[in-house]
């Protein structure tokens, strides 16, 4: 493997855990469809309606 090779491989490596990071991180805050700001759930959350189950 020569250094140019390591370094492709290095920095696609650390490009893939900053986004699999990002995913976590964030995952929770998925909203599909109208703005739910108001719903209390951390999971996904379609429009006003469904804000009340949870």
């Amino acid at each position: 493997m020569t250094r140019n090779d390591f370094l492709k491989k290095t920095i696609r490596a650390s490009l893939f855990l900053l986004l699999a990071l990002l995913v976590f991180a964030l995952g929770k805050k998925v909203v599909a469809g109208k703005d739910c700001s108001g719903c209390p759930g951390n999971e996904v959350c379609n429009g006003k309606t469904d804000c009340s189950k949870y």
